[in-house]
Formats: structure tokens, C-alpha cells, sequence
């Protein structure tokens, strides 16, 4: 016992010092808790914008200039290129005589949209959009 007390000194000094360190773990535990849930929340939101660039890396658009002069040429333009591979979207505008397409690069591409237009018997020139 007198080792001890030769070792530690004063109890209630030893005891104090266990008491202040005690708190100090408990605290950076808490720290540790938090900081750990600041990075889980950072991955996750960066890594959503990041799968959201990839998609639009994968898409692009085009809008070509084609002689349609009738609401049934806007009907069989509509009616057939939707089923062409890759496309996702489009929109044929009867008052400015243009086809806009939304498509997957990887699936085709614009020399083949161009081409699928022609086959329609409206041959088509890309255009540029300026926004």
C-alpha cells in the first residue's frame, strides 16, 4: 500500500486525473461519432452527383433541319423514330422544320439518327442550337 501511495501520491490526485481523462475519451468519442457521420453524409452526396454526371456523360443531343411541310410528315416522323436504338426522347417542330433528339451515345449516334431520317425520305442537316 505504501508503494502505491509512493507511486500515486495523493489519491484524490490520482482519481481527478483518471476522472479528467475519462471525460476527455468520452468526448472524443463523440467527436469520432460525428466526424464519421459528416464523411458518411459527404460520400454519399457527392457520389449521387457523380452517378448523375456519368448518365449525362452517356446522353447527347442534336437538332437537325429537315423538310417537313404537314402535320402528317410531324405524325410519321413521331410515329417512327422513337423505335430507333438509343434514342430517349425527341420533338419535331412543324414551324421551324426541325427534329431535336435526345439520345444515348453509346446505342447511336447522329450520323445514324441522320440516316434513319433519310430513310424516311426527309434528309436531314444538323443544326446548331444557340441558347
Amino acid at each position: 500500500m505504501q508503494a502505491l501511495d509512493s507511486l500515486f501520491g495523493n489519491k484524490q490526485f490520482f482519481i481527478e486525473t483518471f476522472i479528467y481523462f475519462y471525460k476527455q475519451i468520452k468526448k472524443m468519442k463523440t467527436f469520432i461519432k460525428f466526424f464519421t457521420l459528416v464523411l458518411v453524409a459527404l460520400f454519399l452526396f457527392t457520389n449521387n452527383s457523380d452517378a448523375q454526371d456519368k448518365k449525362n456523360k452517356k446522353e447527347a443531343q442534336v437538332t437537325f433541319s429537315v423538310e417537313i411541310d404537314c402535320p402528317n410528315c410531324v405524325k410519321k416522323l413521331e410515329a417512327k423514330l422513337p423505335h430507333e436504338e438509343g434514342v430517349k426522347d425527341l420533338k419535331v417542330d412543324l414551324a421551324t422544320k426541325t427534329v431535336w433528339f435526345k439520345f444515348q451515345k453509346d446505342k447511336t449516334s447522329k450520323e445514324k439518327l441522320a440516316k434513319a431520317l433519310d430513310k424516311l425520305g426527309y434528309p436531314a442537316k444538323e443544326v446548331e442550337i444557340k441558347k
